[in-house]
């Protein structure tokens, strides 16, 4: 059985460098490219991979918002992230998110490969710690753990620095929605500003 990818990364050679390693694996198929989040999302609702491998830094919409929203309209969506970051906050705010892997760029191909194998076949794949690490086994809650799904979108967008009007326009809701979100999430985190959930966010390592 060929395992059908979708590939997100918004550097062109970076992806073009991987779809050709991934296709040069008899077993593996890359049936879409895209630079950024919400391409990733119209061409997974459109071509329905087994699996989408995808960086966490895109244009237009963070990888971590994207995860949540592939993950709304499509629960079943295997998701492996692909980073440079090791530290112990992205693959827990990565877990939190649903995916189910977490792969350093710099790793070789066939820990890549394995990984996106071991999705495919309902497994999780979270290899970012070297052996015998103390982050191997992510355990400190992240903050995002407390907000529902759309929360969660909303606060990264007002992590990077977006309006209400901007998320409302972004998120296709009304002004009063996104605010009422805004407003939400500020009680669940305790914080009283934007410039309070931006250094929440950055304490946590969950600023790109």
């Amino acid at each position: 059985m060929t395992i059908k990818i979708v590939l997100a990364d918004d550097h062109v050679l970076m992806r073009q460098g991987l779809s050709q390693v991934l296709n040069a694996d008899p077993g593996i198929d890359v049936i879409g490219e895209c630079g950024d989040g919400v391409e990733l999302i119209e061409q997974v609702i459109k071509l329905r991979p087994d699996v989408v491998v995808m960086d966490i830094s895109m244009p237009k919409m963070s990888g971590l918002v994207a995860i949540d929203k592939l993950l709304s309209q499509r629960p079943d969506c295997k998701i492996l992230v692909l980073s440079m970051h090791n530290e112990l906050e992205y693959i827990e705010a990565m877990q939190d998110a649903g995916a189910k892997g977490y792969v350093l760029k710099e790793s070789s191909s066939d820990v890549l490969i394995d990984a996106i194998r071991s999705i495919y076949h309902g497994r999780t794949a979270f290899i970012a710690a070297q052996p015998g690490s103390d982050q191997e086994k992510p355990s400190r809650a992240s903050p995002i753990t407390a907000l529902t799904r759309r929360e969660r979108e909303v606060f990264f967008l007002v992590a990077a620095g977006n309006t209400s009007k901007q998320i409302a326009e972004l998120l296709t809701m009304s002004l009063k929605t996104a605010e009422n979100h805004r407003s939400n999430i500020y009680k669940k985190l305790n914080v009283s500003s934007s410039a309070e959930l931006i250094r929440l966010a950055g304490k946590a390592g969950l600023l790109e």
